[in-house]
Order: structure tokens, then sequence, then C-alpha cells
């Protein structure tokens, strides 16, 4: 019989027949994505168990997994605690974030269909809707950037923008937004989204670009008042 406790533990629903250590690491590394766990912050190992209704040794083997991962790393006498990118690894993904961006926002220009610019535009609407609600507009936000990718049509790119995903979630402050900023982020995005629309290759990867810049800026500014 699984260990997993169906509608127990934070109500998470779990595939059946999922083995043990998956279910653990895929839970973990969703709180990771979704902001559940900040950067620096102790995983505490009991919790997770008693969460998932499991036993310590399926988490110990998904923590070993997320530590070889580098999403995860073991402090003396504090345990697992999610790991932060430092300061030259902040500088490395946003440069390779500012090339891949501008890629995509090409591919996109040129390649998303109606309905996908269509869904883009949607997705705006909706970040003005929830500029208040920090949460909401975090997800927003990669829902539009997720669009992006996809609209690209290349399954290679889209691959590459998960892997980004996951490490920003590593970023301390990545789900801090400053006063101000849900007013810049909107317009940075309209300005992409419409030169997608307009079918204007160069000013599309102009407009992501100059928003990887403005991201950076923002996180490094953060960085310094959290």
């Amino acid at each position: 019989m699984s260990e997993i406790a169906n509608g127990k533990g934070g109500g998470e629903t779990l595939l059946k027949g999922a083995s043990l250590s998956e279910t653990v690491y895929q839970y973990v590394l969703g709180a990771i994505r979704e902001g559940n766990y900040h950067p620096g912050e102790r995983v505490r190992e009991s919790e997770i168990c008693q969460t998932l209704n499991v036993s310590r040794t399926p988490v110990r083997e998904a923590f070993r997994r997320l530590q070889s991962e580098g999403r995860l790393i073991v402090e003396p006498q504090r345990g697992a605690v999610v790991a932060e990118l430092d300061h030259q690894e902040v500088a490395e993904l946003y440069a390779l974030r500012q090339e891949l961006e501008t890629i995509a926002a090409k591919f996109a220009a040129q390649y998303a269909s109606d309905a996908e610019i269509a869904t883009m535009e949607y997705i705006l609407q909706q970040s003005e809707k929830v500029k208040h609600d920090h949460r909401a507009l975090n997800q927003v936000n990669w829902e539009l950037h997720n669009t992006i990718y996809n609209s690209g049509h290349n399954r290679f790119l889209t691959k590459v923008f998960h892997t980004l995903s996951d490490s920003m979630a590593l970023l301390r402050g990545s789900k801090y937004i400053p006063e101000g900023r849900p007013e810049t982020l909107l317009a940075e995005h309209t300005k992409l989204v419409e030169a997608i629309k307009s079918r204007d290759v160069e000013k599309a990867g102009s407009a992501a670009r100059e928003h990887i810049q403005k991201s950076f800026q923002i996180h490094l500014e953060t960085k310094l008042n959290i």
C-alpha cells in the first residue's frame, strides 16, 4: 500500500503508482518554484514527511537528488536549505536569459499564430487586474513568458525556458515586486507583445532585451533592500 494518504497533508493530489521519492521530489521542486520555500530557507524533513504522509527514506532520497541538482544544500546544524545563487551566478543567468528572451521574442514575431498572440493580449489584461496581488502577478508574468517561448515553435528553446524558470526560483527576492514595478512591468510587456503582433522581428528582440536588462537592474536593487 502506498504511504501517500489521499486528501491529507495540505490537500495535495498525488499520482498513484509514482515512486514515493519522485512524489516528494516533485512536491519540493514545485514548492521552490512557487516561492513557498525561498532561497536560504530551511526545508524540514519532518514537515515533508507529515505533509505527504511518507517515511523519511523517500524524503532523504528526494533531498539527495535536489542537492545533486544544486537546488538544495546541506548546512551543518540546519540540514537541507534551498540554495541561493551567488552574484556571479546571477549575472551569468541574466546574461543568458537576455540572449534567450531576445531569440524567443524574434521567433514569436515570426511564427506565433493569431490565437497565440490573442492569448498574450489576454494575459496582459489579466496582469492589469492582479497588479496588487504579487503572487498572482508573478504567475501571470511566468505565463506570458511561457506563451512567448511556446509561440516560437522551437521545442528546444521551450525546454531551456523551463530550466531557466527553475534557476530563477533560486534568486533571493525573486518573488518580491517593489513599489511601482507592476506598472513598468506592464508597459514593458505591452511593448513586447505589440512588437510580436506587428511581426517586427527586430523590434520584438529589442523589447525583450530591454525588459530583461531592466529586470536585472530591479533584481540588484531589490536584493540590497531585503
